[in-house]
C-alpha cells in the first residue's frame, strides 16, 4: 500500500504540492493574460467608438453615416447594432445579441467599455467556451433628445484561442512535470529509503538474536549518522547479551553441577527455576509444590524472613531453606536450597543404635562376668560343680565379646583395604553341599526346609573359601532368623550369560521394608529387633559381607518385599582376582 510505505508518502507529497503549484501558476498567468487583453481591446474599442461617433455626427444623414461606419469597422473585426427606443423610454433588445438586461448595463453604465461576463477561475482551468463580448454604447441625439443608439462590439474568441492554447501548453507541462516529479521523487526516496530498509533488515534478524548484523551505509549526511549510531547500538548489544549469555550460563552450569536441588517460585507457589537435583526431587509430585513447601512459602512470605527446616517427600529426608526473593524491595517470590540428607540421619540414627548396641551387647557379658566374678569369689558357689558353672558362663561370655570385637577389627581392616585374600580353587558344589550339612540340625529346629540349586555344569572357581563361607554363614544365619516355622531357603548357584559365579540366599521370610533396603550394607545397621525372634546380631554382619564381596571385585544385590521374603544376589568373576 503507498500510504503504508515512506516512498508512496513522499512521492504523495511531492506531486500535491507540483500539482498546487502548477494549478496556481496556471490561473495567475491566464488571468493575467486576459487582464492584459482585455485592457488592450477596450482601448481599442474606445478610440474606434470615438472616431465612428465623430464620422456620424458629422454627416447630415445618420443613416448612410451608419452603413458607412459599418463597412469601416469590419476592418477591425468590430460589429455594430442600432438599438431605438421605445415608448417607455427603453432600449428595444436585440435577440440574437443582447438582452434588455444587458442593454440596460451598456447603455447605463459609465464605464466607456462594458465586459459582459468575467470569465471565473473555473474558465481558466477548463476549456469550456464563453459568450463573453465587450461592448460600447454611442447614443445618437436627435432634437435634443436620445432616439437611438449604436453598439459597438467584439467577441473574445480570439481570446478563448489564446487561453485554450495557453491551457493546453500548461497541462503539458504539468504532465511532464508531474512525471519528471514521480521520476524524481522516487529517485530521492529510493535514496533516502534504501538505507532505512537496510536497516530494518538489520534490526528484523537482531530482533532474531543476529547480534553480529552491520549496515553497510557510508554517507556523511543523517542518514550515514544513523546507519554509524545503530552499528555501534548493534555492537553494544551484541557485547551485553553475550556478557548476559556467559553469566547465564554460569549460573545455569553452577546450578546444574550443584548436589543440592534449588527452586525459585512466585508468590503463588509456581516454580519459576529449578536445576536437575530439584527435578528429581519433585519428580513424583508432578512439578507441583508439596504441601510442605507451600506452608513454608507462606511464612517466608509473611513474616520476610528465611525459614529452615527438614520434610520428608517420597521417602526421603530433605532439609530445606528457604529465603525471600525481592524486587524493588518487594517480596515478589522465593527461593528454595533443598539437600538430601537421608543418608547423615540414616547414618546419625545408625550410629546411635551402634552405640546403644554396643553399649548393650557389652554391658551384659560385663555384667554377668562380673556378677560371677563376685559369686565366686565371696564364695556364693559351695560345690565344685556351680563353681564350675559359673566359670563356664564367664568364659561364654568372654568369647561372645571376642567375638564382637574381632568383628570390629574385621570390619576396620576391610574399610581400610588391608584384608588378604588366599585364593585358590575351589568345589563350588562341594562348597554348598558342606554349608547345607552344617545348617541341617539348625533348620530342622526351627522347622525350616533348606534346599539346594546347583547347576551341574559349575566349574572350579577361584576365591577365598574361608571368606566366601563367612558370605554365605552370615547370609543363611540372616535368613534363618527372620524366616518363620515352616518357611524355606534356597541356596542357589550357577553361571550367568556373562561366564560369572552367581550365588543367591533366598528365603520366605518376613521382608524387608523398602525405605530400609538402602541401609542394610551400611555398618551397625540393625533390623527391628520385634522381627528377629530374640536373635538379633550385632549389625556388623551384611557390612562385613559386601566388603568380602567388594575385596573379590564381585557385587551384591538385594530384592525384598514385605512380607514375600528376601533374595540375596552375589556375582563373583570366575577369572582369578589380582591380588
Amino acid at each position: 500500500m503507498i500510504h503504508h510505505s515512506v516512498v508512496g508518502k513522499l512521492w504523495v507529497t511531492i506531486i500535491g504540492l507540483v500539482s498546487i503549484i502548477l494549478l496556481f501558476l496556471s490561473v495567475f498567468v491566464i488571468q493575467y493574460f486576459d487582464r492584459y487583453y482585455y485592457v488592450e481591446q477596450s482601448r481599442s474599442l474606445t478610440e474606434l467608438g470615438e472616431k465612428i461617433f465623430v464620422i456620424i455626427n458629422k454627416y447630415p444623414d445618420q443613416e448612410k453615416a451608419i452603413d458607412a461606419a459599418k463597412e469601416i469597422l469590419e476592418a477591425f473585426k468590430t460589429e455594430m447594432v442600432v438599438t431605438y427606443v421605445d415608448e417607455k423610454g427603453n432600449f428595444t433588445p436585440i435577440d440574437s445579441l443582447f438582452t434588455s438586461e444587458e442593454l440596460e448595463e451598456i447603455t447605463s453604465s459609465n464605464q466607456t467599455v462594458v465586459r459582459l461576463r468575467e470569465l471565473s477561475y473555473i474558465d481558466y482551468v477548463t476549456f469550456n467556451g464563453s459568450n463573453d463580448k465587450l461592448a460600447v454604447a454611442i447614443p445618437l441625439y436627435e432634437h435634443g433628445e436620445v432616439n437611438k443608439a449604436i453598439i459597438l462590439y467584439q467577441t473574445l474568441n480570439q481570446l478563448y484561442q489564446a487561453t485554450d492554447g495557453l491551457k493546453k501548453i500548461v497541462l503539458v507541462f504539468a504532465i511532464i512535470g508531474i512525471v519528471m516529479t514521480t521520476v524524481f521523487a522516487f529517485f530521492l526516496s529510493t535514496r533516502i529509503t534504501a538505507p532505512i530498509r537496510q536497516m530494518q533488515k538489520a534490526a528484523n534478524r537482531m530482533a532474531k538474536g543476529d547480534f553480529n548484523m552491520r549496515v553497510n551505509i557510508v554517507t556523511t549526511d543523517e542518514i550515514g549518522d544513523l546507519a554509524a549510531s545503530f552499528n555501534r547500538m548493534a555492537g553494544q548489544l551484541a557485547e551485553t547479551v553475550q556478557a548476559l549469555s556467559t553469566e547465564k550460563d554460569k549460573l545455569s552450569n553452577i546450578l546444574s553441577s550443584m548436589a543440592d536441588g534449588v527452586i525459585t517460585m512466585n508468590k503463588l507457589g509456581e516454580i519459576t527455576v529449578t536445576n536437575p537435583p530439584a527435578e528429581g526431587f519433585l519428580v513424583a509430585n508432578t512439578w507441583e509444590l508439596p504441601e510442605a513447601l507451600k506452608e513454608m512459602l507462606k511464612t517466608v512470605i509473611n513474616l520476610e524472613r528465611n525459614v529452615q527446616k527438614d520434610i520428608h517427600l517420597s521417602g526421603r529426608i530433605l532439609a530445606v531453606v528457604m529465603a525471600p526473593l525481592y524486587s524493588n524491595r518487594l517480596i515478589h517470590g522465593a527461593v528454595t536450597l533443598l539437600r538430601d540428607v537421608t543418608y547423615e540421619r540414616k547414618m546419625n540414627k545408625l550410629r546411635r543404635d551402634f552405640l546403644a548396641n554396643v553399649s548393650h551387647e557389652l554391658r551384659t557379658p560385663i555384667s554377668m562376668l562380673q556378677g560371677y566374678s563376685e559369686a565366686i569369689i565371696d564364695d556364693i558357689a559351695k560345690s565344685p560343680e556351680e563353681k564350675k558353672e559359673y566359670a563356664q558362663i564367664i568364659y561364654d561370655e568372654s568369647l561372645r565379646m571376642g567375638r564382637l570385637v574381632n568383628e570390629l577389627l574385621d570390619l576396620a581392616k576391610m574399610e581400610s583395604g588391608n584384608v588378604q585374600l588366599e585364593l585358590c580353587k575351589v568345589d563350588i558344589k562341594k562348597m554348598l553341599e558342606k554349608m547345607s550339612h552344617k545348617y541341617i540340625n539348625i533348620t530342622k529346629e526351627a522347622g525350616i526346609i533348606l534346599q539346594l540349586d546347583i547347576n551341574h555344569n559349575l566349574n572350579e572357581v577361584i576365591f577365598d573359601a574361608d571368606r566366601i563361607e563367612q558370605v554365605l554363614t552370615n547370609l543363611i544365619d540372616n535368613a534363618i532368623r527372620h524366616t518363620p516355622t515352616g518357611g524355606e531357603i534356597i541356596l542357589r548357584a550357577r553361571l550367568t550369560t556373562d561366564e560369572k559365579l552367581l550365588l543367591e540366599v533366598e528365603d520366605s521370610g518376613e521382608g524387608i521394608p523398602e525405605e530400609d533396603l538402602p541401609f542394610i550394607f551400611e555398618r551397625f545397621y540393625k533390623a527391628d529387633k520385634a522381627r528377629t525372634r530374640g536373635r538379633s546380631g550385632t549389625g556388623l554382619g551384611l557390612s562385613i559381607v559386601k566388603n568380602i564381596v567388594d575385596a573379590h571385585r564381585g557385587k551384591i544385590s538385594v530384592k525384598s518385599k514385605p512380607g514375600q521374603g528376601t533374595t540375596f544376589t552375589i556375582i563373583l568373576p570366575t577369572e582369578e582376582i589380582e591380588k
